[in-house]
C-alpha cells in the first residue's frame, strides 16, 4: 500500500481528549505530524466511521497545547488516524 503522507511523523505518546458529538473520550496520541495524528483509545467509541468529524485537545506534562478540528481518515482495532482540519484554540507562547 502506498504511503501518501506529506509530512514525517514523530512519536508523541501523550494523553489527549477526543470529542465526538457530545461525548468525550480519553485517548493517547501515538504519533503526530503537521497533517494529523494516530490516536489510541482506552475505550474505543462505538459506531465510529471514516469521514466523521471530531475535536482533539492536547496537552503535554499537564500543559495545555491546543484544540484541533479533525476528520477520521482510518480506523484500526483500538486506534484511529486523524487528519487535522483546523485549530480552535492554541496556547500562546511568550518568550
Amino acid at each position: 500500500m502506498a504511503d501518501h503522507r506529506h509530512h514525517g511523523r514523530v512519536d508523541y505518546e501523550h494523553n489527549c481528549q477526543l470529542r465526538l458529538g457530545n461525548w468525550y473520550y480519553l485517548a493517547r496520541i501515538k504519533n503526530i505530524s503537521f497533517d494529523g495524528a494516530l490516536v489510541h483509545f482506552y475505550v474505543p467509541p462505538e459506531d465510529l466511521q471514516v469521514g466523521d468529524h471530531c475535536e482533539v485537545s492536547m496537552s503535554m506534562d499537564g500543559d495545555y497545547l491546543g484544540e484541533y478540528s479533525c476528520e477520521v481518515v482510518r480506523i484500526e482495532d483500538e486506534a484511529i488516524a486523524l487528519k487535522f482540519t483546523g485549530i480552535h484554540k492554541l496556547k500562546a507562547v511568550l518568550h
